[in-house]
């Protein structure tokens, strides 16, 4: 998708000048004596790319840490379901987009700075919005601060796309992908269906029954936002086939399956109980 956009020119804030002679010469100001105008169509020049959402650029002869706006990478410590999943493959997808050297002019937000302390920025090579490209390839996810998040839509959409094209972390055939998870107990559902040994057809139940009621207390809303949390909206058709295939076997947070309940509710009252 081409955005078009209108490039402004950062100023840099000239030394004051106080206390001075007319007659005496003053010294050029130095980059590390400026200061940067964090306005949208700032130029930098990329430096390194350390993950698939953080790069170090160069603006104006010093050097700063630039974290993609609306855009959440997999790292090798995050517990969440796909979250440390294509770690090295997303990051080296970001270096081949943004090889040392490149021009990148950065866009901000209003708060511009996120609660993670990095300074956040949506990252432009010409047209080409970077956190969306990231994204669409399924090699990191999408959040958002508030309502008002101004890059957040292109990045968002960048996401149901990846969604819908099973790409990355929303592939079945990923094995750290939730789409492969889900795709695991379904098959071992169908499995059980046909075991004649009871102690490990009942064992899948419940096993897929726990990954299901899990899952879905890791999201109380999942379609509160649009692609805002990780994979979730995206696999919502997937979980209810897999809830659909367990029927009767699912097991509740209690343990309970709907066999045993339909079972209790039909049990006839006996005289005195």
């Amino acid at each position: 998708m081409k955005i078009t956009r209108t490039f402004v020119l950062s100023g840099v804030a000239l030394l004051a000048l106080s206390g001075c002679s007319s007659a005496t010469p003053q010294p050029e100001p130095s980059p590390s004596s400026s200061k940067i105008s964090y306005a949208d169509g700032l130029h930098a020049k990329v430096l390194s790319v350390e993950t698939a959402n953080t790069i170090t650029v160069d603006v104006d002869g010093r050097t700063k840490e630039v974290r993609l706006l609306n855009v959440v990478a997999p790292t090798e410590h995050n517990n969440e379901f796909s979250g440390s999943c294509l770690v090295p493959e997303s990051t080296d997808f970001l270096k081949q987009k943004l090889p040392e050297g490149t021009e990148v002019t950065l866009d901000f937000d209003d708060s511009r700075v996120g609660s993670s302390g990095y300074l956040e920025a949506a990252v432009y090579v010409g047209d080409d919005l970077i956190n969306a490209d990231v994204v669409r390839e399924g090699f990191a996810t999408t959040t958002f601060l508030s309502q008002r998040d101004e890059h957040y839509a292109p990045v968002s959409e960048a996401q149901q796309e990846a969604a819908r094209e099973g790409r990355g972390i929303y592939s079945k055939d990923v094995e750290c992908s939730l789409p492969h998870a889900i795709q695991l107990h379904l098959d071992r559902v169908h499995r059980a269906d046909d075991s004649q040994n009871e102690e490990e057809r009942i064992g899948l139940y419940k096993s897929a029954s726990n990954f299901y009621n899990t899952l879905m207390s890791e999201a109380k809303s999942p379609d509160t936002w649009v692609g805002s949390i990780v994979t979730l909206d995206a696999v919502k058709d997937q979980l209810k086939e897999l809830k659909n295939a367990l029927g009767k076997n699912y097991y509740d947070v209690q343990g309970k399956s709907e066999r045993e309940k339909q079972s209790e509710a039909n049990e006839p009252i006996r005289p005195g109980s």
